[in-house]
C-alpha cells in the first residue's frame, strides 16, 4: 500500500512546532532524502505508520489526531479550491474525496450511504494498533468535516458522531456539537446531494488562499512569534482561530506561551491583530467581498466592530454592507 509523499511532508511540517527533528524522522524512510513535496513520489504504508507512531509518542498528546487535523485547515482550503474546479455538486465532491483517499492515503477509507433522508459518511481504518487508528481517523475526520462545512450552506451543516465519551476538546477545536456513537460518522440531509457548492464560500477561499500562503514566514518576527503566526495562518478556516484553539497545538502551558511571546515583544492578540489588518487591507483592495463578510471572516461579531478596528488601523475603506 502506497502513500502519497506530501502526507508525510505535512507531518514533518507539524513536527517543527514540537521540536521534533525532520532529519531524525527521515531515517525511518527507505529513501531518506526523498522529495516529499512531489505528489507523484510515494512511501510505503509501513514507513508512514512508523513515523506517525514516533510523532504521536514524542508529542504525548492524547488528542494528537484532532490537533493535527485542525492544523491541516489551510490544506483543506487548498483542497476546496481544487474541488471547485472539478465538481459542481456535493455528491460529486464526496466522490472526489473518496477517490482522493483511495489514491493518496488508502490507510483510511470513506464510505457513503443514503437512508431515511440522511446521507451518512463513515470513516474506517484497518490497522490493528487502536491508538494509532483513532489518531488517524481523527485527523481525516477533521479534514473531511472542514471540507463539508465550508462547501455547504448553513441550513445543511453536518451532524457529527465520534466513538468517545469525552468530546469537550473535539467540540472546542472543531467549534461544533458532537455526539457519542460507535464510529467516526458525518450525517447530512439527503436533499443536499444535488445542491451546488456554497459559491460564496468558495469565492472567499479562492481569494484568500494565495494571500494566506504569501503571509507565511514573515521576516519581522522572532522565532517563537513566527511559529505562532504561522500556526494561526495554518488554522484559519478561513476565520481566524482563538488563542484557546491555537495554544492546543504547542507542547507548552498557556502561561509559558504568553511568557515566550512577551519576551519577543509580542502577544497572541498583537500577532492576530496584525494578521487581521493585513487580510483586511488585502480584501478591501480586491473589492470582491462585502464589508460584513470581511468582518465575519476576521472574527468580528458586527460590521461596526470591524469598522472601528479599521479606523484604529488607519485604513481607508468604503463601507459596502
Amino acid at each position: 500500500m502506497k502513500i502519497s509523499a506530501p502526507h508525510i511532508a505535512n507531518l514533518f511540517d507539524y513536527c517543527t512546532y514540537h521540536g521534533i527533528s525532520e532529519l531524525e524522522l527521515r531515517t525511518n524512510l527507505k529513501v531518506s532524502d526523498l522529495d516529499v513535496c512531489i505528489p507523484e513520489n510515494t512511501i510505503d504504508k509501513s514507513e508512514f505508520l512508523t513515523v506517525f507512531k514516533i510523532v504521536v509518542e514524542k508529542t504525548k498528546n492524547t488528542h494528537f489526531g484532532l490537533c493535527y487535523g485542525c492544523y491541516l485547515n489551510l490544506k483543506a482550503l487548498g483542497f476546496i479550491a481544487a474541488l471547485s474546479l472539478n465538481t459542481s455538486s456535493i455528491e460529486q465532491a464526496v466522490f472526489f474525496l473518496q477517490e482522493y483517499l483511495k489514491t493518496t492515503f488508502p490507510i483510511v477509507t470513506l464510505s457513503a450511504k443514503e437512508s431515511d433522508g440522511v446521507y451518512e459518511l463513515k470513516l474506517d481504518c484497518s490497522i490493528e494498533d487502536t491508538t494509532l487508528k483513532d489518531h488517524l481517523l481523527d485527523t481525516v475526520f477533521c479534514f473531511i468535516y472542514r471540507e463539508l462545512r465550508l462547501m455547504l450552506s448553513n441550513e445543511f451543516l453536518p451532524k457529527l458522531q465520534l466513538p468517545y465519551l469525552d468530546l469537550i476538546e473535539y467540540s472546542n477545536l472543531l467549534n461544533s456539537e458532537i455526539v457519542s456513537g460507535k464510529t467516526h460518522l458525518i450525517q447530512i440531509k439527503s436533499e443536499v446531494l444535488g445542491s451546488e457548492l456554497n459559491e460564496k464560500r468558495v469565492k472567499e477561499i479562492e481569494l484568500l488562499l494565495p494571500q494566506f500562503m504569501k503571509m507565511y514566514d514573515h521576516k519581522n518576527y522572532s522565532a517563537f512569534s513566527l511559529q505562532m503566526r504561522n500556526m494561526i495562518l495554518s488554522m484559519c478556516s478561513p476565520e481566524i482561530p482563538t488563542f484557546e484553539q491555537v495554544s492546543k497545538q504547542f507542547p507548552l502551558s498557556n502561561r509559558t506561551i504568553q511568557r515566550k511571546l512577551r519576551k519577543e515583544g509580542q502577544s497572541f492578540r498583537k500577532i492576530s491583530d496584525a494578521i487581521k489588518r493585513e487580510l483586511s487591507f488585502y480584501l478591501a483592495k480586491e473589492k470582491q467581498i462585502k464589508t460584513q463578510d470581511i468582518a465575519y471572516i476576521l472574527g468580528y461579531s458586527e460590521p461596526s466592530a470591524y469598522l472601528h478596528a479599521v479606523k484604529r488601523w488607519g485604513l481607508m475603506l468604503s463601507y459596502d454592507p
